[in-house]
């Protein structure tokens, strides 16, 4: 319900917002600004981005191992990828001059030409209101979402069920495994890498240094498994989330110790 309200709420939000805390235009990252850039102006802000965050706890939190929950994601997941790029397709077809103002934002003849525009080099909805109809990447609009949740779902469900069907294939995968379950860490050491390497000065990065990220930390997360079960940054975020719990626990015990000696007085 959380994520749900927050992908419906959260975009439109943003397009009041964003020209109030900074315009429409995504700064570069050496233009970053701090909490605004991680909420509203940065290339992914956090007022559009938490949805999934959101929606992947509540996944996380179901018995992925049961069938019965597996068909109910994948229906779910249909559905919301229908909903999503379906409504969106249907929107810009709909409503008057709706396709016509996001042609003119993208800056291309179709309206296929924003689906594949780098984040931030159209400002957030293409600086028109009908790009909140968009469910292209990267267009941060509710129906894109949508949409886009829909699709992990399905992701998630398809790899479950592949590990199952296919016991060799979870061997195989081992590594990739591996680097999945230290995401966190595996997210963080690329952008470390990007920092050291410099690699933001290069107009286009070799391939190499693609596949070096990708050969990199797989064979650190694998090397990893075989000794800890949690990722460095996991386990931080583990022992911090931990630390939490036994607060709410003590603050709890204290509240049913106090409505006990008031129910006895």
């Amino acid at each position: 319900m959380i994520a749900a309200a927050w992908a419906l709420v959260g975009p439109q939000l943003l397009f009041v917002l964003k020209p109030v805390v900074g315009g429409r235009v995504f700064p570069a990252v050496a233009e970053a600004d701090g909490v605004v850039s991680l909420f509203f102006t940065g290339g992914y802000p956090a007022l559009t981005w938490v949805p999934f965050v959101i929606a992947g706890m509540a996944v996380a939190r179901l018995d992925l191992a049961a069938t019965a929950v597996r068909i109910r994601l994948a229906l779910a997941g249909v559905a919301l990828a229908v909903a999503g790029y379906g409504g969106s397709w249907l929107a810009l077809r709909l409503v008057p001059g709706a396709a016509a103002a996001v042609r003119e934002a993208a800056g291309g003849p179709g309206m296929s030409s924003m689906s594949s525009a780098p984040p931030g080099s159209e400002g957030i909805f293409g600086d028109t209101p009908a790009g909140m109809l968009v469910a292209s990447p990267h267009s941060e609009a509710t129906l894109s979402i949508v949409g886009n949740t829909g699709v992990a779902i399905l992701v998630v469900i398809a790899c479950l069920a592949a590990m199952d069907a296919l016991p060799r294939l979870r061997r195989l995968a081992t590594p990739v495994i591996a680097v999945g379950t230290m995401s966190l860490t595996a997210y963080v050491y690329h952008i470390v890498a990007i920092w050291l390497l410099d690699t933001e000065a290069l107009t286009v990065a070799p391939l190499y240094i693609l596949l070096g990220f990708i050969a990199s930390i797989t064979l650190l997360a694998t090397l990893w498994s075989r000794f800890f079960q949690r990722g460095p940054l996991e386990w931080l975020m583990g022992k911090a989330t931990g630390l939490a719990r036994r607060i709410d626990i003590s603050v709890l015990r204290r509240q049913e110790r106090t409505g006990t000696s008031s129910t006895l007085r």
